[in-house]
């Protein structure tokens, strides 16, 4: 059932919150990410992973759907103060990173622009969105440089630290600043979910870091809410 679709959804993101918050995010050798890494989906023993499942489905309206998304004031990577008034007449896919992400973040953004592809021309009625978690390093100039290897649609937005928190508490994203002696650079611990907002902001779907562009693309097709 679609109910229970969000209430699963909403459970996986106060289980990955509350693991990340009591754990802090917990530190591993070898990950690609600077040595650290979230509890995230797809390093998770599949203890979390496992609890989403992603049948097609049409939108119900009257679903108990997650409370996901707000207003925001951000700057993009031209420097332009935006709002979400500024996307209102676009469905959203939004994922919050950091340009000094070695790892997981390319590996998502690369995924964004593949599945966009793999939409074709209904692709047009989707505006790609990056917010960094790790605003004092992310300016825009950043953002727009670091955005070039990406989808050439894709919007990257960062702000103040305040702002920055704003949003991340809309959209109930953890992350956390690391730094280890034997990194030149701190790393950030974030929780890596791709969002799917309709044009109004209010939520449609949400995807875990172990979902492939393909599926995500097949899953928003079989929405059927998207003009060919």
């Amino acid at each position: 059932m679609l109910r229970n679709r969000f209430i699963r959804w909403g459970l996986y993101l106060l289980i990955g919150v509350g693991l990340g918050m009591a754990f802090n995010f917990v530190m591993k050798k070898n990950e690609m990410d600077g040595g650290v890494i979230a509890l995230s989906p797809d390093d998770s023993n599949n203890s979390v992973a496992t609890i989403i499942k992603r049948p097609s489905r049409a939108i119900d309206a009257t679903a108990n759907k997650p409370d996901l998304g707000g207003a925001f004031t951000l700057v993009d990577q031209d420097g332009k103060t935006v709002t979400q008034a500024d996307y209102a007449d676009q469905y959203k896919l939004i994922f919050f990173g950091f340009t000094y992400c070695p790892a997981i973040c390319p590996t998502e953004l690369l995924k964004v622009t593949t599945l966009l592809n793999d939409l074709g021309d209904m692709a047009e009625n989707i505006t790609p969105i990056f917010i960094t978690v790790d605003p004092e390093r992310d300016t825009p100039a950043q953002i727009k440089t670091y955005l070039e290897s990406f989808h050439p649609r894709m919007v990257g937005l960062t702000g103040t630290q305040d702002q920055i928190d704003a949003i991340k508490k809309e959209y109930k994203v953890f992350a956390s600043k690391v730094e280890n002696e034997m990194m030149s650079e701190y790393m950030m611990d974030h929780s890596a979910f791709l969002y799917f907002m309709a044009p109004d902001d209010s939520f449609v779907s949400m995807y875990p870091s172990t979902d492939t562009a393909t599926q995500i693309a097949a899953d928003i097709k079989s929405l059927g809410i998207l003009e060919n």
